[in-house]
């Protein structure tokens, strides 16, 4: 792929000047828990955007990407936040970093990452372009920077999200999970599970557009729920603060009773997840798992009938220890732990069984943690 992208840019721009490897990210658990100063689970994964950069003389940003033979020219100059379309990723970094140079940037684009499933592609555009201009242009951002840089440009496009996939997809490591407190940021690092355990992505086919959903919704009404509380409990700031028992007394409104119970509860599955992975005894983390699908469904309400289909037929197959909803939620993957290989004739069944029920084709995918942005200077 590195090659076939590097043959392009060659062909329409000439010569490169940074390459850049963007990797997607999976979550083990922890969703929905970044923007109330919870804790997340998640790595960097094999699965990436491979990027070729290059200064012009014209002032232009020109994009190609490869996947979808797609091509734009862009003026630099007076550029705004924009809404539609992948370019708009491009656009808001620049916004993002007051990019006020005449100088325009040439890119070529592509990679293996499913687009729309749950895996941060839209963040591992961001990201991976990002830290391409910061080399390029050698503005010395740290990996902090970068991350709040990508958080600005996504959040232009009306999406109120967190900074959990900015960080993995910046900070990753090689056969590590990260475990994020964004309490106060802190990125703590665990050993994956040996060879003998696996994780798996099954893509629903059922794309997502987290704009569209009722993503910034759930956000909203966790926020209400932090300001009720903290009517009666001066010490209460954000989510992280609350107890259960603070939903059962202070709240009266069943929803955001539902919504807090589920953030509540999945801060303290990340915190099981991480005992069991430091102390090697992983088989229960399949466990962890499947609560915190259930809860995503039913508690935030952020499932759809296709993939809560999916998680319980996964079930069926022995050796997948659990599943769960990953990512925004309404459509994309799931994430699954299994124990061994998967039998071809399991995943054969899996397949008819889930196309017969839905109409939809499921992809599956092998992850592995890997390191974050890579960038090279050519």
């Amino acid at each position: 792929m590195k090659d076939k992208i590097l043959g392009k840019y060659k062909k329409h721009f000439g010569n490169p000047q940074i390459y850049v490897k963007s990797p997607g990210r999976a979550n083990i658990i922890g969703e929905h828990t970044d923007y109330n100063h919870g804790l997340v689970f998640p790595f960097a994964i094999e699965q990436s955007i491979g990027m070729f950069i290059g200064k012009n003389d014209i002032g232009k940003l020109r994009l190609i990407a490869l996947d979808i033979e797609e091509e734009y020219i862009i003026d630099i100059s007076n550029l705004t936040f924009a809404t539609d379309g992948w370019t708009r990723y491009f656009i808001n970094s620049l916004v993002a970093l007051s990019y006020d140079q005449s100088t325009g940037i040439d890119i070529v684009f592509g990679g293996n990452l499913p687009q729309g499933g749950g895996v941060s592609s839209s963040s591992a555009l961001t990201c991976g372009f990002l830290a391409g201009v910061n080399q390029l242009f050698e503005y010395n951002h740290s990996l902090d920077d970068l991350v709040n840089l990508a958080s600005q440009a996504e959040n232009g496009i009306g999406l109120n999200g967190g900074i959990m996939d900015q960080t993995a997809i910046l900070k990753g490591e090689k056969g590590k999970a990260l475990m994020i407190d964004f309490a106060d940021f802190s990125v703590k690092k665990y050993q994956v599970p040996s060879e003998e355990y696996k994780f798996y992505l099954f893509n629903s086919g059922q794309k997502h557009n987290l704009v569209d959903t009722e993503y910034n919704k759930r956000r909203a009404t966790c926020d209400a729920a932090v300001v009720q509380v903290a009517r009666h409990r001066n010490n209460v700031k954000t989510l992280r603060d609350m107890m259960l028992s603070d939903v059962s007394q202070y709240l009266t409104d069943e929803r955001s009773r539902k919504r807090c119970t589920h953030v509540i509860e999945e801060n303290n599955r990340v915190i099981a997840a991480a005992q069991l992975m430091e102390s090697g005894n992983v088989d229960g983390l399949g466990e962890l798992l499947l609560a915190s699908h259930h809860s995503l469904s039913n508690n935030y309400e952020v499932s759809t009938p296709e993939v809560d289909y999916l998680v319980d037929r996964s079930q069926k197959i022995d050796n997948i220890l659990g599943s769960r909803i990953m990512g925004g939620g309404f459509g994309g993957c799931t994430i699954n732990f299994v124990k061994g290989e998967l039998a071809d004739s399991d995943v054969e069944k899996l397949w008819k069984d889930y196309n017969s029920k839905t109409g939809l084709n499921l992809e599956l995918y092998e992850v592995k943690a890997n390191d974050g942005v890579v960038t090279e200077r050519l």
